[in-house]
C-alpha cells in the first residue's frame, strides 16, 4: 500500500511536469492565432465586434510598427464584450482586423464602419503594397473635414480585391466605456444603410422642426409662455438628439469639435428639465391657480442647476444617485401638479404618458455610464422615437388644455349672453318709443331725399360724359406724343445722314460726333443692327452694358462696340479715328498728313498709321467710294487689331 502512494506521488509529479511545460506553449499557440474574417459571395453586411482582437496599451507608447510585429501577435486577445473593456480608459486600446476575401466577384467594395461616433480619437491604419501602414485619423475632438467619407459613423475603404488576405489595425481612444458595434459593408449595403438611416433622421428632424415652428408661432401671435417654454423643451430635445446622433457634429459645427462638449448629457439633461419645470408649472397653472407649485417648480430648477454645476466644476457624485436625483427633481413637482389637476377634475393621459417618456430620455442620457441594451445601436437610437412620442403626446395635451379653456370661455360667453338678453330688452322698450319719432322724421327725410336723387342723377349723367371727352383727349394727346418723339427721332437721323453727305470740317464733324460715347453709341448701333450673337457661345440674348457695351446672358461674355472692327485696341481718341475714315471716303477734300496732323493734334506718324490702315481695310474688302459709304469699312476687322 506504501509503495502504490508513493508509486503514485511519483507519477503524479512527472504528469504535472510534463503538463506544466506544454500547456503554456499550447495557450500561447491558441492566444497568438488571430482571428481571420472571411468574406464569401453571399456576404453583404458583417458585424464584426466580436471577430476583432484587441490589445490594452497602458503606456499608450505602442505604435503601429510595434503591435504589427510579428512577435507582438501573442498578446492581441479576441473580443468577448461589446465595450471591450469597461475599464482603462486613460488607456490605447488597440484593434486587429483580419479579413480574407474569398469573393469571386471583382466589383465588389468593402468598407469598415464604426458606430461609435462619438469616441474621441480613432486612427485607421491601412496597409499599402510595400507592407507599410497609412494613418487616417479622425474622432470627435478633431474637425469633421478632415474624414475622407463624409458619414456621422467613422468608415474607411478596405481595398481588399478577390483572393486577398490582409490585417488592419485601429488605434482608440474614448474617455467612456461605450459599447462598440463595429460592421463590414459593401459599398452597395453602406449606400443603402446610409439613405435609409438619413431618410428616417430627416423625417424625424423634420416633424420636430414643425412642432417647433409652430410652438413658436402661437407664442409670438399669442404672447403665451406656455409655447415658448415648450418651444425651449422641443430645442433641448432637438439638441439633445442632434449631439448623440452624430448629425450635429456633420452638418452644424463640423469645424468647431469643441462644441461637441456642449453637446454631453450634462448639458442637454439641464435645459430639458429646466424648460420641463418650467412649461409643467405654465400648463397646470392654466387650469388652477397654485403659488406653493410654482415655489417648488422654482426651488426644483434651482437644485438641479446647484447639481449641475456641482458634477461639472465641484465634487463628482457618482451617476447613479445624480440620475436618481434627476428623476425626483422632476417627479416630485410632476406629482404636485397631477394632484392639484385631479382636485379640479382634470386628468390629462397624453400629459402624464410625456412625463413617462421623459424620465425614459433622462434616464437614456446617462447611457453613457448605464447601458440599457446590449445592442449598442439600439442604445443610441432608443431615444429618438422616445422624443417624438413624447413631443407628440405634449402636443396632444396642449390642445386638450385648449379645448378645455375653450369650454370655459362658451361658458363664460353664455354668461354674458343671459345678462346682454336683459340689456336687449330693456333696449326694446326705448326703442319702441323712438320707433314712433323715427317714422315722422324718416317722412321728411324721404322727400328731401328724393329731390336730391333726381339731382344726383343729373350730376351722374354729367359726369359720365366728362369722363368720356377726357378718355379721347388723353388718347389723342399720347399720340401727337408718339408721334412728335418719332418725328424728332427721324429729323435727327436725317440731320446726321445730310451732314456726313457733304464736306465737313473737324469742327463740323465734331457738332455730329460730339464725343467718345456719341461715337460708341453710332458703332454699336452699326455693328448689332441686325442682331447680336455672342462670338463665345452664339447665344443671341443679351444685357446692356457700360459704354454701350453688351454682356451675353447665357456665358456671361462682355462685347465692346470696338471688338472686331476698325478701332479694335485704338490709341488715341475714338472721335478723331472717326473724322479720318470719314475723309477717307470723300474726294472733295484732300487734307495732307501735315494739315490732318495739325487738325487734329495728333502726331503725322499716328495719322499716317491709321491712313494705312483704312487702305487696308478697303482692298480687304473691296471697297468701292463711289457706291459704299464710310461707315461700312468701320466694321472692318484686321488680324493683328
Amino acid at each position: 500500500m506504501k509503495l502504490l502512494s508513493k508509486k503514485h506521488v511519483i507519477y503524479s509529479f512527472f504528469l504535472y511536469l510534463v503538463i506544466s511545460i506544454i500547456a503554456p506553449s499550447v495557450s500561447a499557440t491558441q492566444r497568438s492565432a488571430p482571428t481571420v474574417i472571411e468574406l464569401t459571395d453571399a456576404d453583404e453586411h458583417l458585424p464584426v465586434i466580436r471577430y476583432l482582437d484587441f490589445y490594452i496599451d497602458t503606456s499608450s507608447s505602442m505604435t503601429v510598427v510595434d503591435v504589427s510585429a510579428p512577435g507582438f501577435s501573442s498578446n492581441f486577445r479576441r473580443i468577448t464584450d461589446d465595450r471591450i473593456t469597461p475599464d482603462a480608459l486613460d488607456d490605447e486600446i488597440w484593434l486587429r482586423l483580419m479579413v480574407k476575401n474569398r469573393q469571386t466577384a471583382s466589383d465588389h467594395s468593402w468598407y469598415f464602419e464604426c458606430w461609435g461616433f462619438d469616441v474621441d480619437e480613432i486612427t485607421f491604419y491601412f496597409p499599402d503594397r510595400h507592407g507599410n501602414y497609412i494613418p487616417t485619423k479622425v474622432g470627435y475632438d478633431l474637425e469633421f473635414s478632415e474624414r475622407k467619407i463624409n458619414h456621422k459613423n467613422f468608415n474607411f475603404y478596405l481595398d481588399l480585391g478577390p483572393g486577398e488576405e490582409k490585417a488592419y489595425y485601429i488605434k482608440v481612444k474614448r474617455s467612456y466605456p461605450l459599447g462598440f458595434s463595429i460592421h463590414l459593408r459593401t459599398n452597395e449595403s453602406f449606400i443603402s444603410h446610409s439613405l435609409n438611416e438619413y431618410f428616417l433622421l430627416g423625417i424625424y428632424y423634420g416633424v420636430l422642426m414643425l412642432i417647433l415652428c409652430f410652438n413658436l408661432y402661437l407664442f409670438v401671435k399669442l404672447r403665451n409662455l406656455l409655447y415658448f417654454y415648450f418651444s425651449l423643451l422641443l430645442v433641448s430635445c432637438i439638441w439633445f438628439s442632434l449631439g448623440r446622433d452624430g448629425l450635429g457634429f456633420q452638418y452644424l459645427w463640423s469645424s468647431f469639435p469643441r462644441i461637441n462638449d456642449f453637446t454631453n448629457h450634462r448639458v442637454t439633461e439641464l435645459v430639458m428639465v429646466l424648460s420641463t419645470l418650467l412649461f409643467s408649472n405654465h400648463f397646470v397653472q392654466k387650469y388652477v391657480k397654485d403659488s406653493l407649485l410654482t415655489k417648488v417648480t422654482i426651488g426644483a430648477a434651482i437644485l438641479k442647476t446647484l447639481l449641475f454645476l456641482n458634477q461639472t466644476y465641484g465634487y463628482t457624485i457618482p451617476q447613479l444617485p445624480v440620475l436618481i436625483g434627476a428623476i425626483l427633481v422632476l417627479f416630485v413637482p410632476f406629482l404636485m401638479g397631477l394632484i392639484r389637476l385631479l382636485r379640479v377634475k382634470v386628468f390629462s393621459w397624453s400629459y402624464t404618458f410625456a412625463y413617462a417618456c421623459l424620465f425614459l430620455v433622462i434616464a437614456h442620457s446617462y447611457t453613457k455610464d448605464f447601458v440599457l441594451f446590449t445592442d449598442p445601436v439600439l442604445n443610441w437610437y432608443f431615444v429618438h422615437p422616445v422624443i417624438f412620442l413624447e413631443v407628440v403626446l405634449f402636443s396632444l395635451s396642449i390642445f386638450r388644455q385648449l379645448k378645455f379653456l375653450q369650454d370655459k370661455y362658451k361658458e363664460a360667453h353664455e354668461e354674458k349672453t343671459l345678462v346682454l338678453e336683459e340689456k336687449n330688452r330693456l333696449i326694446e322698450d326705448m326703442n319702441v318709443q323712438l320707433q314712433r319719432k323715427v317714422k315722422e322724421r324718416t317722412k321728411e327725410i324721404e322727400l328731401m331725399a328724393s329731390d336730391l336723387a333726381e339731382k344726383n342723377v343729373a350730376l351722374q349723367t354729367t359726369n359720365l360724359t366728362l369722363q368720356e371727352l377726357n378718355v379721347q383727349v388723353t388718347t389723342i394727346n399720347n399720340y401727337l406724343k408718339e408721334n412728335n418723339e418719332q418725328l424728332r427721332i427721324n429729323v435727327e437721323q436725317v440731320t446726321k445722314n445730310l451732314a456726313l453727305m457733304k464736306g465737313l470740317d473737324f469742327d463740323g464733324f465734331k457738332k455730329v460726333f460730339p464725343d467718345t460715347n456719341a461715337c460708341l453709341e453710332f458703332l454699336s448701333e452699326l455693328k448689332w443692327k441686325g442682331c447680336f450673337r455672342c462670338k463665345k457661345c452664339a447665344y443671341n440674348k443679351y444685357a446692356e452694358g457700360t459704354k454701350y457695351s453688351r454682356r451675353c446672358k447665357n456665358c456671361n461674355y462682355l462685347e465692346s462696340p470696338t471688338v472686331d472692327t476698325l478701332f479694335h485696341k485704338l490709341k488715341f481718341p475714338i472721335e478723331k479715328a472717326f473724322y479720318i475714315l470719314y475723309l477717307s471716303n470723300r474726294k472733295d477734300i484732300d487734307l495732307t498728313l501735315n494739315e490732318l496732323s495739325e487738325i487734329l493734334e495728333l502726331r503725322r506718324e499716328t495719322c499716317w498709321a491709321f491712313k494705312q490702315k483704312i487702305t487696308y481695310a478697303m482692298e480687304t474688302v473691296g471697297h468701292n467710294m463711289e457706291l459704299n459709304g464710310w461707315e461700312t469699312l468701320a466694321l472692318v476687322h484686321l488680324d493683328g487689331g
